[in-house]
């Protein structure tokens, strides 16, 4: 066979361009098995950028890509494992929020002793016929010597709509607390007794026997500036009711108080019908409130609530610091029987107290009161009774004005630093009366009067 130069020239040029075509081919499958193929152990792994993109055929350059994982857009198991079991949690918060039916239960006490020296005898006689023992304005510190003023036992339960509270009282002074021996009535030692119903947040109903919500003092001496009451807590104010109670928050810082009650220091009705209260409470800050109420007697009886016909408390205080400020003014306007001429008897107390410390502080009360009738007792001579101008003898009738000046410092110790259920309380009180009232140790009718008394009290609060 015999071809031409020029054909063998061609199928020899041929020849070299398929082996060309070839190689390259070999050498493109070859650097795909080295990108694709994991590296021998030990050995290095060269960058991806080292097998340069325009070398390689587009088909053979697109398994390059992916040669690191893609990132993972699906949230880790344990982040969407505490989602999908968050139902599951719900039962458990709600059981955490179901508190025992006990809880709501609340008990706490307090014993209140003294010891006293007195201007006066233990043995005076009594200058008016004051109730159960004592001056008439006279709160719990009667007599000389050492005494228990009165031991107390406090229960409670609190629910979200029901409640109930009971307040035990033992001791002297609970008589004069009532102004009258309770035993009759069956409620000798309560002082408090009564449901509570709670509709909704803002509006609370009391029935029952409850503590009044006017004045400054209360009976535990611990909460009050001074350790002795006032005589115008105990001459011109009440101290408890029977009846129905209500308060209401109408506001942020202001509040009111509604009372339908059986007048005054009674646990059943003896007026022809109800007595109507109202007190406004208003809280402006954490430093200074105010509180003023009406009482009044819509029908009443001589001898029973005849006194409190139409009756005004104002009470403010001022805290700042270790300072407080506490004014009561008191004001009563009646008749003491149909067709005659009005009475009244007022009275303001200013009492300043200072806390230097946790253990250590002062308190003072300046007080003046003043009856037009002398309803209290505070008599205007040196007989008790008045006189009659043509016999000589006592008309057993209470002689005319009476007005009384009382003027207290007291001590305030907490000795137990960091505790305040312990309270001594050192105590100095002098008394002026405006006619012949007290008793001197001679037994004789005096306008002067004083103690020097200890107060102790312990509580549970």
């Amino acid at each position: 066979m015999t071809c031409s130069r020029r054909g063998l020239r061609q199928l020899t040029l041929g020849s070299i361009a398929t082996g060309l075509y070839l190689a390259a081919m070999s050498s493109s499958a070859a650097a795909q098995e080295a990108v694709e193929a994991p590296p021998p152990s030990g050995a290095a792994v060269p960058p991806v950028t080292e097998a340069p993109a325009e070398t390689l055929p587009p088909a053979a350059a697109a398994p390059v890509a992916p040669a690191e994982p893609p990132p993972v857009t699906q949230p880790p198991a344990a982040i969407v494992e505490p989602a999908a079991s968050a139902p599951a949690e719900e039962p458990a918060a709600e059981e955490e929020k179901a508190a025992p039916w006990y809880e709501g239960f609340s008990l706490s006490g307090f014993v209140d002793a003294y010891a006293a020296l007195r201007s006066d005898k233990n043995n005076r006689p009594l200058a008016t016929p004051a109730p159960i023992g004592g001056y008439y304005h006279e709160a719990y510190v009667q007599n000389n010597g050492f005494a228990l003023a009165v031991a107390g036992v406090d229960a409670s339960y609190t629910g979200e709509k029901l409640g109930a509270t009971v307040s035990l009282r033992f001791g002297p002074a609970v008589n004069r607390f009532y102004a009258a021996n309770m035993r009759d009535t069956g409620i000798e030692s309560i002082t408090q007794a009564y449901v509570t119903y709670k509709p909704i947040e803002q509006l609370t109903f009391d029935l029952g026997q409850f503590n009044t919500i006017y004045g400054a003092e209360v009976l535990e001496s611990w909460k009050n500036v001074n350790y002795s009451r006032g005589g115008l807590y105990y001459a011109m104010q009440p101290f408890w009711h029977t009846g129905l109670r209500a308060n209401i928050a109408v506001a942020e810082g202001f509040a009111l108080n509604a009372l339908v009650v059986n007048g005054v220091n009674n646990a059943f009705e003896n007026n022809r019908s109800p007595s109507l209260g109202l007190q406004a409470v208003i809280t402006a800050s954490d430093v200074f409130s105010l509180a003023a109420g009406y009482l009044g007697a819509l029908n009443p009886t001589q001898g029973g609530n005849g006194p409190f016909q139409n009756f005004f408390d104002v009470v403010a205080t001022v805290t700042a610091g270790g300072f407080k400020l506490v004014v009561n003014g008191d004001l009563n306007l009646y008749k003491p029987a149909a067709g005659e001429d009005g009475q009244n008897w007022w009275g303001i107390s200013v009492a300043p107290a200072y806390a230097f410390n946790e253990v250590f502080g002062i308190g003072a009360r300046v007080e003046y009161l003043s009856d037009s009738a002398n309803l209290w007792g505070m008599t205007t001579t040196k007989t008790p009774f008045s006189v009659d101008e043509e016999t000589g003898e006592e008309t057993g009738e209470l002689a005319g004005k009476a007005s009384l000046t009382t003027l207290t410092f007291t001590v305030d110790i907490k000795p137990i630093p960091s505790v305040a259920n312990l309270v001594l309380r050192p105590e100095f009180r002098y008394e002026i009366a405006g006619n012949y009232y007290f008793f001197d140790k001679d037994n004789e009718l005096t306008k002067n009067f004083w103690t020097v008394m200890l107060g102790a009290a312990v509580s549970t609060l």
